[in-house]
C-alpha cells in the first residue's frame, strides 16, 4: 500500500488562493491523502469558502483565535498531520497534477531519504505561467537534469535554495522533529532556516527533475523578496557547515550582500548595513563595482538621506535588469 500523505497548507487572509491550493490538493490521483488547512485569518471569509470540503470532510480545518502567526501555525499543521509523509504548502501555490504519486515515489525507492522536491513552476498572480521564466527560476536554484536525484549533500542542496520554500514532500516524524523557528530567532527567514536544520539531521535529499508545485509571484512574495534579504544574509552567515561548503556560503552570501545593505539602511541600521558592506559576503569585486560604489556613497549619506534614496535606487536597478522577481528564502511562513 502507498505511504499516506498529508498536505499541510497554513494560511492568512486569503480565501481564493487558498482554495485553488486545497484543490489542487484535492485532484491528486493519490488514495491515502488527507489536506489541513490551519487559518490564522481573523475573519471567518476562509473558512466560508471551503465550507462544503469542510461538510464533506474532504478538508480538515482547524481556526486560530488567537492567531498562532507564522511558525506555530506550520508546527501545528506538522502535528496534526496523520500521513507517512507530508507536503508544506503555501496558501499561494499549487500542486502540479500527478505530484504527490511521483514525490512519495522517490520514498518507495529510497527510503533513506528524508524530503523530496521537483521542479516549480513560474506563475503570475492570475497564475498565468510564464515557461521561460520557470526554467530560469530552476536554473537559478540547481534544479535542472544533470542534478537529478539523491543529493547526498543535502546541506549543500538546503544553502543553495535547491531545496524549496514549499512543495516538499518530507517524512512527517522529521518534520515535527525540527519544526519551525518562530520570528524572534530567525526573523522572517522561516523557510531557508527549516530547510537547512532538516538537512542537518538528514543522510539525504531527493531531486526529482520533473514539475511538481507552481510559485505564484504575489505583490506579497515580491516585497518579501525585496524587504527580507538582511535576515537571509545574517542566517547564511551563521548557519555552522563543514569546512567543504564554505565556498558555497561565500557564493550564496555574495547574491544576498548588496540588497541586505539596502535593507538595513531601509531599516535606518547603519552599523549592520556597514557590517555587511565590510564583511568578506560582500567582497572587493562588488565594492568596487558601481553599485557597490553607489552603496558605499550611500553609507556616507545623512541616515535620512540614506533611507529615501535606497527605494529608487532600487527601482532603477530592478527597471534596468529587467528580471523577474524569484521566491525569496525569507518567504512568508
Amino acid at each position: 500500500m502507498p505511504s499516506s500523505v498529508s498536505v499541510c497548507i497554513p494560511t492568512y487572509r486569503r480565501p481564493d488562493l487558498v482554495c485553488e491550493a486545497v484543490r489542487s490538493a484535492l485532484e491528486q490521483e493519490y488514495p491515502n491523502l488527507e489536506v489541513w488547512v490551519s487559518d490564522d485569518s481573523p475573519d471567518d471569509l476562509t473558512e466560508q469558502a471551503l465550507a462544503d470540503w469542510i461538510a464533506n470532510r474532504k478538508v480538515r480545518y482547524v481556526h486560530n483565535k488567537p492567531a498562532l502567526r507564522q511558525a506555530r501555525n506550520v508546527n501545528q499543521l506538522f502535528h496534526l498531520a496523520t500521513g507517512d509523509l507530508l507536503i508544506l504548502l503555501h496558501d499561494d501555490d499549487l500542486l502540479v497534477p500527478g505530484a504527490i504519486a511521483k514525490l512519495a515515489a522517490c520514498f518507495e525507492a529510497d527510503p533513506s531519504i528524508s524530503a523530496a522536491f521537483g521542479k516549480q513552476y513560474w506563475m503570475d498572480h492570475q497564475g498565468r505561467v510564464d515557461l521561460s521564466a520557470s526554467l530560469a527560476l530552476n536554473a537559478k536554484y540547481r534544479r535542472v537534469a544533470a542534478r537529478a536525484g539523491r543529493q547526498s549533500c543535502p546541506m549543500e542542496s538546503a544553502l543553495v535554495a535547491q531545496f524549496p520554500n514549499d512543495g516538499f514532500m518530507v517524512k512527517t516524524a522529521i518534520a515535527r522533529q525540527v519544526g519551525y523557528r518562530d520570528r524572534a530567532e530567525v526573523g522572517s527567514a522561516c523557510d531557508l532556516d527549516f530547510g537547512l536544520r532538516l538537512a542537518a539531521v538528514s543522510e539525504a535529499f531527493y531531486f526529482l527533475d520533473e514539475y511538481t508545485a507552481s510559485y505564484r509571484a504575489t505583490d506579497e512574495s515580491i516585497t518579501a523578496t525585496q524587504n527580507y534579504t538582511h535576515l537571509t544574509f545574517d542566517l547564511l552567515r551563521r548557519v555552522s557547515l563543514p569546512r567543504e561548503l564554505e565556498p558555497v556560503r561565500l557564493v550564496q552570501l555574495q547574491k544576498y550582500a548588496t540588497p541586505a545593505v539596502n535593507c538595513w539602511l531601509s531599516l535606518g541600521d547603519r552599523l549592520s548595513a556597514l557590517q555587511v558592506y565590510c564583511s568578506a559576503g560582500y567582497g572587493w569585486r562588488n565594492r568596487l563595482s558601481l553599485k557597490g560604489l553607489a552603496q558605499g556613497a550611500l553609507l556616507l549619506c545623512p541616515p535620512a538621506l540614506s533611507r529615501r534614496l535606497v527605494a529608487p535606487l532600487r527601482g532603477l536597478r530592478d527597471l534596468l535588469s529587467g528580471s523577474l522577481p524569484s521566491p525569496s528564502l525569507a518567504r512568508k511562513c
